[in-house]
């Protein structure tokens, strides 16, 4: 049998795709085998990437892989001493990877790069949950970056980061039990829809940090 191999991402796509009935399997397939870098991917990879050169200080504006980012308002971003960990956990046949923004101690945190902004949709996500399991940690932060396009008349894309929410979430007792049989049925999806004889793995190969930017 293949080696499963997925990223954390990815199996919150497959967590959305069952809880709409109406959520077509095709568009499922494509979402766990492709390897499109969508606009919203590309700001989302600049804008981490901008992040992580920030040292201490004011800024006004950070310029990062073709994009701009200009801060429409005073924002604080903790300088948390250790960025961008992978780490996996093996959850029965399927793996389950994940990187993780910044962490310290049993403290993650992840940023994201949004146009909009919905509470409830990152608290129902397993990213988080994940992240706290893989990583052995109890508390985990967002940091969702509001922001909007502006228009330029040239190529470039500049964007006004008009807010920032932070959002906490915690370690419960069932967490990492819920984590294992999603990923489980995940595991039993693939074998049936994915998976084609022979050595090959499922492997996750687009490497994506902000992972789910399309917020």
């Amino acid at each position: 049998m293949p080696e499963l191999i997925y990223r954390v991402s990815q199996v919150d796509v497959f967590r959305s795709w069952e809880d709409d009935p109406d959520a077509d399997m095709n568009w499922l397939i494509k979402e766990l085998t492709g390897k499109v870098e969508t606009p919203d991917m590309k700001r989302g990879t600049a804008f981490h990437a901008a992040l992580e050169k920030l040292g201490t200080g004011e800024v006004e504006r950070i310029d990062s892989q073709g994009h701009t980012f200009i801060f429409d308002g005073d924002f604080e971003l903790p300088a948390f001493p250790v960025r961008e960990i992978r780490k996996s956990k093996d959850y029965g046949g399927i793996t389950v990877s994940g990187k993780v923004d910044a962490i310290n101690g049993h403290h993650v945190l992840d940023h994201k790069a949004a146009t909009w902004f919905d509470a409830e949709r990152y608290f129902k996500k397993y990213q988080w949950r994940y992240y706290l399991d893989i990583f052995g940690a109890d508390r985990f932060t967002w940091y969702v970056w509001e922001m909007q396009e502006a228009d330029t008349t040239d190529d470039s894309r500049v964007f006004v980061v008009r807010d920032l929410h932070v959002l906490e979430q915690y370690r419960y007792p069932h967490l990492e039990r819920d984590c294992r049989d999603l990923a489980l049925r995940l595991k039993s999806f693939a074998e049936q829809h994915l998976v084609k004889p022979g050595p090959q793995s499922i492997v996750a190969s687009l490497e994506i940090t902000d992972e789910d930017i399309a917020s």
